[in-house]
């Protein structure tokens, strides 16, 4: 009889461990998991504002490509999955995007005048100058 208690304890303890020890491997699953879900999110959103800032300076490059008189009136989304965003030219050199947690910049050449918003803007080529939204 003494034995077969032994064995029962001994089993129960080692069930008890075995659990535990299932139990850490599920938790570090789950947090790897997570973890890569938040990182995906994330570069999600870098893409995000790096594609708002790529459409904004495509429009930007045309109208320098292109000669005087130049006028076309381009449309930003007003807001990307439900997110407003900001976008704007600082110093008429670089093109800020912040969405979310995020912020993209791309440089821009020389002789550009004005601001972009979301929605619609309007860009002419007057003097070899760009102007956005004049």
């Amino acid at each position: 009889m003494g034995m077969s208690r032994q064995n029962n304890a001994q089993f129960a303890i080692e069930f008890i461990v075995l659990i535990a020890f299932m139990f850490l491997i599920f938790v570090g699953v789950i947090a790897i998991v997570t973890s890569k879900v938040l990182e995906a999110q994330e570069n999600e959103r870098q893409n995000i504002a790096e594609g708002i800032a790529t459409l904004a300076k495509n429009e930007i490059d045309l109208a320098r490509s292109v000669s005087d008189g130049y006028s076309r009136t381009f449309n930003l989304p007003n807001k990307i999955e439900g997110n407003s965003y900001t976008i704007e030219i600082i110093d008429n050199r670089e093109l800020v995007v912040n969405y979310i947690d995020k912020e993209y910049v791309l440089f821009l050449q020389e002789n550009i005048v004005g601001n972009v918003n979301p929605g619609a803007n309007i860009i002419t080529k007057v003097d070899g100058f760009v102007n956005i939204n004049p």
